[in-house]
């Protein structure tokens, strides 16, 4: 089965107050990281969504050779135009059994969390996505019966409400990590300070 990684890193990253996505997590730009959890799964290319911070994104990836940098012209919409946008784009070039979604600042997030994801997909191809242990998100992958709903989102929730559509069932496995996210600077560095920490202790 085919399954499309991709990486939505199109927003401007307002309260960080600069580009996130090139800020050093774990002696790597944040939008390396995510790629690299991405990595080895599968030879498809790995897609990263970008918008306000293009050039950015490009020049950290540069020495990548199996990505794939779109550049979605509406990403002032917010996230679920990105969602949209991508899934067209991407659903129109290469037949797809599915689509994973993940945000580029869910810096906890490892290769063996994705993997876990698309397996469960691929033994049962439905609606699958993180349980944070308090509500559900993304990572999350989507079925090609879904490509049509996800091309039609033009709101800023990206594909929340869809995970929370009690109508289709969605599976979820737990993954409390994919809860964090970096939104400011203070957030960064108290990651940071957190696996240093961490580090010191093993």
């Amino acid at each position: 089965m085919r399954v499309a990684k991709v990486i939505l890193a199109a927003g401007q990253s307002s309260r960080f107050n600069g580009c996130k996505l090139i800020a050093d997590v774990g002696n790597k730009p944040m939008i390396c990281r995510a790629v690299d959890t991405l990595q080895g799964y599968d030879t498809l290319p790995i897609y990263v969504i970008s918008g306000a911070w293009h050039a950015q994104i490009e020049d950290a990836l540069h020495s990548y050779k199996n990505v794939e940098i779109l550049h979605n012209p509406h990403w002032q919409v917010g996230l679920g135009k990105s969602i949209a946008w991508a899934t067209q784009v991407i659903s129109a070039a290469h037949a797809l059994d599915g689509i994973l979604f993940m945000l580029a600042d869910q810096v906890e997030l490892c290769t063996a969390d994705i993997n876990t994801l698309i397996d469960h997909f691929k033994n049962k191809p439905s609606r699958w996505c993180a349980d944070y242990g308090e509500r559900i998100g993304v990572p999350a992958v989507f079925p090609a019966c879904d490509f049509k709903t996800l091309a039609a989102l033009s709101c800023d929730k990206g594909a929340q409400h869809l995970l929370r559509d009690t109508k289709v069932k969605v599976n979820t496995i737990l993954l409390k990590q994919a809860s964090t996210d970096i939104d400011t600077q203070q957030q960064l560095k108290q990651f940071i300070d957190n696996n240093n920490n961490l580090t010191a202790r093993e």
